[in-house]
């Protein structure tokens, strides 16, 4: 069965570069269509004349099929030209903003985790219990309140009212906590509900029953037996959040005036700053694609069923 894993392997690879492909079209039609940047670019001052030699000179005088062709030429090459702000390679400042925006994410997953996991074991465990509601309320509302208006009202309560943390930027570790527990409200509430459904789902199974027969306590059989067959399901999760993670970068990183990715981008668009926002982007892209790929892999190490073939 090692073929037919590679030749799954290589599909979703071909998959994840076809996403990739349609990612820079539909980035490059759409910064096209936001505005003219030469409205940022230009002097107020400027004559007809200088205005169109500044096209000529950055090409948005040449047709779009050009621009297109000579566009996909370079960002195969993971060159997207000179921003029109910083006057600097877009690439390079897009990676100035990178580490900002992982670190926080990073923070948001680990607060997911280490809030969904236990009390999606414990609900499930203690099923119809106080925890049990408790847990499926706040999966209810961190999967139903914006993140826009829980970091407001975080920055409201806990930074303006009591000045326990900063408001915004980041100006020390503290400065994660308010972002972090934002940006992971919602995957934290998914990975809570997935591990209580997956685990209540492996509690019925007949080996759990028998590990019980054989006299097994019960804290091992969960450990040792129905944990590890739950997270088949919660390392799914994983991959998508990752991707909701840097989506949902972008408000919170607004919100809080975070020097990261997602802010990052909403300045640029603002300035249509082209070559920042597509570079932005299309690295954003092939980031989730590739942890998507990854997450995919690592099924067949996590289930030995699918190394075997067997359903």
């Amino acid at each position: 069965m090692s073929t037919q894993l590679a030749s799954d392997a290589v599909a979703r690879f071909l998959r994840g570069v076809a996403v990739v492909f349609l990612v820079v079209t539909i980035v490059f039609v759409l910064s096209r269509a936001t505005g003219d940047p030469i409205n940022y670019l230009a002097p107020i001052e400027a004559t007809a004349e200088e205005i169109e030699g500044i096209k000529d000179r950055l090409g948005l005088n040449d047709p779009l099929v050009e621009q297109y062709g000579r566009f996909l030429a370079d960002t195969v090459q993971l060159d997207f030209g000179k921003s029109f702000r910083a006057q600097r390679p877009a690439i390079e400042v897009v990676r100035e903003r990178v580490l900002n925006t992982v670190l926080l994410g990073v923070v948001a997953l680990v607060f997911a985790f280490a809030v969904g996991i236990p009390f999606g074991i414990i609900a499930a465990v203690r099923r119809g219990g106080g925890v049990d509601l408790i847990s499926r309320l706040f999966a209810l509302l961190g999967q139903a309140v914006p993140n826009f208006w829980l970091g407001l009202m975080l920055i409201l309560f806990l930074a303006v009212n009591f000045d326990f943390l900063p408001t915004g930027g980041r100006v020390g570790v503290t400065s994660f906590i308010l972002p972090g527990i934002t940006l992971g409200s919602f995957p934290a509430a998914a990975v809570m509900r997935f591990t209580r459904s997956s685990m209540l789902d492996t509690l019925q199974q007949d080996y759990i029953r028998t590990a019980r027969a054989k006299g097994l306590n019960e804290r091992g059989v969960i450990a040792k037996h129905a944990l590890r067959n739950s997270m088949l399901a919660v390392v799914t999760l994983l991959g998508l959040q990752v991707g909701g993670i840097l989506a949902g970068s972008v408000v919170v990183e607004t919100v809080f005036a975070w020097p990261g990715l997602g802010f990052l981008i909403i300045q640029s668009i603002r300035a249509t700053d082209y070559p920042v926002v597509q570079a932005a982007v299309i690295m954003t892209s092939i980031w989730i694609v590739f942890v998507n790929f990854v997450v995919d892999v690592s099924y067949s190490f996590l289930d030995p069923r699918i190394r075997t073939g067997v359903n």
